[in-house]
């Protein structure tokens, strides 16, 4: 039966397929500009891992993506421009660092960080993007969740890793494992000029050195994770206002804080409290872990202290109270990977989310989309019009279903969109998904109706539909199923074959 099948299928589409094996040149369609929304949902157009601020330039800055590569914005972030990256074997992106004598020097850490999927290592460019080269002795294809350079010496690089803490003395010719194992989700630079000191942390422990990356050790002084789970994933916070304030924040209990007021020697807990949840969709929880949460502080006030996974938490007392800014659906994309105020402006609040690059300029409380030219949308799946080649339909992680026309990309439905998707024959536009939860056919910019399918929908169903005669299409899997009037507003099929 299931060959039966698939030569139908086959034999339906084939006539229409014929042209696409002709070799041709392939050109961007995007999203490129930040889709427009027509569902009401907040949307976004691609997930971004990490931002970095030129080290002089207040106009520069780049962002790294989990897919489409490296991105660099030479007007504080009104548009993006890939910098080469297309050309590498893997576009996964989880960390950058620009040399700060030139600006040309830039070293990328490749890989997933949200998903911790290793790529191909730390590459290195000193062309501005044009051509990069793989930096991978020794330290191999780690993936480097973050990548320092040490303030007094360019040459000098730290990068932790998804196994271990790396320390480069060359510009990453060679590097030497400095920390032994263990699952780096962050590290920084202790809060003043000409520090000796980092810090950095696991899903579990906090570590510091001393010594400028040479050697490490755990702290453990107040850092005792609430619960027997550990701490879920751990973020650092330090502010250039009083180098002594150090935030640790664990993902653990629905968001714990820990807070040192002696330079990162002892901690206290200034915060635990299960039942308001700061990494949840809302204070009552339903988080995803890891996966989405980040920690910032003010550089100004060392006491406005923000907590971002779902939404944004505020706290103005040094993390002991809370205010929760934003709604996920409402008006800042879910899924936030790192907060950060911008280091030459201090009213600019970004964030960089599965939505892309988002700025505020009120402390929080709203947000604008700062993503124009960052090609970075997780497709799962595509459907073009049989009948207009501007016609496009896809189905993303995290940013909904977008739609193509003419030249613009618009948002019909938010959240995530993996069912498959395809065009009929008619003139009416009409979209059909196919997965478990989803069975209909779709108007562009509009509504939907059920197809009414009468079999178990999944990953493996398929639809295809007669150019000859607008009226039929076949669906199913392992039961083959006919409709004679795709088109009628209430569908109606009948079952061919069933295994």
């Amino acid at each position: 039966m299931r060959k039966i099948l698939s030569i139908i299928i086959i034999l339906l589409s084939f006539s229409h397929q014929i042209n696409a094996q002709i070799a041709g040149n392939w050109t961007c369609k995007g999203p490129i500009a930040f889709p427009t929304n027509v569902s009401g949902q907040i949307h976004g157009i691609g997930r971004c891992t990490q931002i970095k601020f030129h080290p002089v330039d207040s106009s520069v800055m780049y962002t790294t993506t989990a897919s489409g590569g490296l991105y660099k914005s030479n007007n504080n972030g009104t548009s993006w421009n890939v910098m080469g990256t297309d050309m590498l074997p893997n576009a996964q992106c989880a960390s950058v660092c620009i040399d700060y004598t030139n600006d040309s020097v830039i070293y990328l850490g490749t890989g997933d960080p949200n998903y911790y999927g290793t790529s191909y290592g730390i590459y290195k460019t000193v062309n501005a993007g044009g051509t990069w080269t793989l930096m991978n002795s020794s330290i191999g294809n780690r993936m480097a969740v973050e990548l320092l350079m040490d303030p007094n010496d360019h040459h000098i690089l730290i990068a932790a890793t998804n196994s271990g803490i790396w320390k480069t003395n060359d510009g990453g010719q060679t590097w030497v494992c400095k920390r032994i194992g263990g699952q780096f989700t962050d590290m920084v630079w202790k809060a003043n000029a000409g520090t000796n000191t980092l810090f950095a942390a696991t899903f579990d422990a906090v570590f510091r050195s001393d010594d400028r990356g040479d050697t490490w050790f755990q702290i453990t002084n107040g850092l005792t994770p609430p619960g027997s789970n550990g701490g879920q994933g751990i973020r650092l916070g330090v502010s250039p206002a009083d180098s002594n304030i150090v935030y640790v924040a664990m993902n653990c209990d629905e968001g714990t804080i820990f807070k040192s007021t002696d330079g990162g020697n002892s901690f206290t807990t200034v915060y635990h409290n299960p039942s308001q949840s700061l990494t949840g969709y809302d204070a009552n929880g339903g988080g995803q872990g890891n996966y989405n949460f980040t920690c910032g502080v003010d550089p100004d006030d060392p006491n406005t202290v923000y907590i971002a996974s779902h939404v944004v938490w505020k706290s103005t007392d040094g993390g002991i109270t809370w205010t929760q800014l934003t709604q996920w659906w409402a008006n800042l994309h879910t899924d936030m990977h790192h907060i950060l105020v911008n280091p030459y402006n201090h009213s600019q609040l970004w964030e960089a989310n599965d939505g892309g690059v988002w700025l505020s300029t009120n402390g929080g409380s709203f947000w604008t989309p700062k993503s124009d030219g960052i090609i970075s949308t997780e497709i799962y799946h595509a459907g073009q019009s049989k009948t207009r080649e501007d016609l496009i339909s896809i189905g993303t992680q995290d940013n909904g279903e977008l739609f193509h026309s003419l030249t613009t990309w618009k948002c019909n439905r938010g959240g995530d969109w993996g069912a498959r998707c395809d065009f009929d024959y008619t003139h009416n536009n009409y979209v059909y998904y196919l997965s478990e939860n989803q069975r209909r056919r779709l108007v562009p910019n509009g509504g939907g109706v059920s197809i009414n399918l009468p079999v178990k929908c999944d990953g493996n169903t398929r639809i295809s539909f007669c150019p000859s005669d607008t009226n039929v299409a076949y669906a199913g899997r392992d039961t083959l199923c006919v409709s004679t009037n795709i088109y009628n507003g209430s569908i109606t099929w009948s079952i061919v074959s069933d295994l």
